[in-house]
């Protein structure tokens, strides 16, 4: 992925739980939509309206989760003309397909809850905010939309459909509206916050598709007379039995999506989790009692910017996992302010140089002033937060680090710079797939011999690995203790091993 370039999300299953559906089905009759939320909400003032989503609690459900109740106030105030409503359903974090798995398992449930806004604060338009390339999700609504419509569901708000770029900084509001207005993704200034001065300076109230899902599953239960209660969805993915998607209370904790996830994958240990998406906090096993709720996380100083969980077992490098998130992170900066730019870059390349054996001593301090810099500095969440990951592994695996760091070495044996590559001669079939593949021809063999690797002249880039894993497997890792090899290309099947075995600090991927 380049510079802000398209960020591809990922399908998931929905995991089967005992937890309310308000939002996934919630409001269905017989498969059919009742709209009690909507109809209740229309007896209403939209002053009432508005102080039921205050006295919620409801935030946005994507970027800063700022209080919604705060944006409605301020587009209701604006006495201009030309309110709208925006609807975004592209899912900023490539693990939490939030408004694909919504808008496919109740999308009358999504518009009901941004009919209930246009309610609120006077809103007689609305542009729901589509992946461009996704044609059978824009295909749907414009059918849903042309059927309620018919039925007089939508009343005086006249729907539009956009394209906007899949793009991870599209979540953010003046991202999103530079891209509606047919300029480059990126984040603007503010104030004036949007819901005074948005799209072509209109009034412009901007929520996630799950935002508008919660809105109408807070209005179904106010008219059923129930206790105002929200749920949330929460995904979780990596070394778990299960991957998926499913919505639960809002403030359960880890461990409670790791149960619902069937646990840990079979013979494998937690290490950590990464909660938040890519440039969220990284917690230990220890930790897994966390609630995963705003509130929970700012008392500690943190922020929960979705709720996604990426759970990572003990043969992940920590290192080189946050290698790939400040990747991301420089990669979804739209590049518009420096900080955001410049920092997240610095950010990358100060942790690639942890895993080659480049860093120095007082590379620590710097990456630190550098993370508080884009914190402070930064236009939109996308870069403040591009330090999380860095600073929270540091404060859990400082030891991990210091390896790289100081003594060169990979405990896990992920970083290519520390291990040495060698062909295991049990396991090589003598195919001789790997040996044009070598960019430094650091192979030795021919048809029906076991292959050898010169280690003087390998340089470590692992394509061997990658070729011989689906044919073989027969390419392994190698820390201090080195596998039994022969010294020359011989026949397969002759190799004789010598007592001692491979010894530890071998590892096959």
């Amino acid at each position: 992925m380049r510079r802000n370039e398209r960020c591809e999300r990922v399908a998931m299953q929905i995991l089967n739980t005992n937890y309310p559906q308000n939002m996934l089905s919630g409001g269905l009759v017989n498969g059919q939509a009742s709209f009690a939320g909507l109809r209740h909400a229309q007896t209403l003032s939209p002053a009432e309206v508005i102080q039921l989503i205050s006295q919620s609690g409801l935030r946005g459900r994507s970027g800063v989760s700022r209080p919604a109740a705060d944006k409605w106030h301020l587009c209701a105030a604006q006495t201009t003309d030309g309110k709208l409503i925006v609807m975004n359903t592209v899912d900023g974090d490539p693990l939490l397909p939030a408004a694909a798995t919504l808008l496919a398992a109740n999308p009358a449930g999504v518009i009901e809850g941004l009919l209930i806004a246009a309610h609120a604060v006077g809103a007689q338009q609305a542009i729901i905010c589509v992946d461009g390339q996704n044609s059978g999700q824009k295909a749907s609504l414009e059918a849903i939309l042309r059927d309620l419509t018919a039925k007089g569901v939508t009343g005086s708000v006249k729907f539009g459909l956009a394209d906007v770029p899949a793009k991870y900084v599209t979540r953010e509001d003046t991202a999103l509206i530079a891209a509606l207005e047919g300029k480059p993704a990126m984040s603007g200034l503010v104030p004036p916050m949007p819901a005074a001065k948005g799209f072509q300076g209109r009034p412009t109230l901007i929520h996630h598709a799950e935002t508008f899902a919660q809105v109408a599953a807070l209005f179904r239960q106010a008219a059923a007379g129930e206790t105002l209660q929200q749920t949330k969805l929460y995904s979780i993915a990596g070394s778990v039995k299960n991957s998926g998607i499913c919505e639960l209370t809002l403030g359960v904790s880890a461990q409670t999506v790791l149960e619902l996830a069937g646990g840990l994958k079979e013979e494998e240990t937690l290490k950590f989790i990464q909660v938040g998406g890519p440039n969220g906090f990284i917690f230990t096993g220890d930790e897994l009692d966390i609630t995963l709720d705003y509130a929970a996380f700012e008392e500690k100083g943190r922020w929960l910017a979705n709720t996604s969980i990426n759970v990572c077992d003990s043969k992940i490098c920590i290192v080189d996992y946050v290698k790939k998130c400040e990747d991301f992170c420089e990669k979804a900066s739209c590049g518009k302010c420096v900080m955001g730019r410049e920092g997240t870059w610095q950010l990358r390349e100060f942790v690639h140089d942890m895993t080659v054996g480049k860093s120095k001593n007082e590379d620590l301090d710097m990456v630190q002033e550098i993370s508080q810099g884009i914190h402070d500095g930064a236009l939109c969440p996308v870069c403040q937060t591009a330090g999380a990951p860095l600073a929270s592994a540091l404060e859990r695996f400082a030891g991990e680090f210091e390896q790289h760091m100081k003594r060169r070495k990979c405990p896990t044996l992920v970083c290519n710079k520390y291990v040495t590559f060698h062909i295991l001669p049990e396991k090589c079939t003598g195919c001789g797939e790997c040996l044009p593949k070598c960019p430094v021809s650091a192979i030795a063999g021919d048809s029906g011999l076991i292959h050898v690797i010169d280690q003087d002249t390998c340089n470590t880039c692992g394509i061997c690995e990658t070729v011989c894993r689906p044919i073989a497997d027969a390419v392994a890792r190698a820390g201090l203790v080195k596998p039994q090899t022969p010294e020359e290309p011989i026949p397969v099947g002759t190799f004789k091993r010598k007592a001692g075995g491979l010894g530890g600090g071998l590892r096959r991927r």
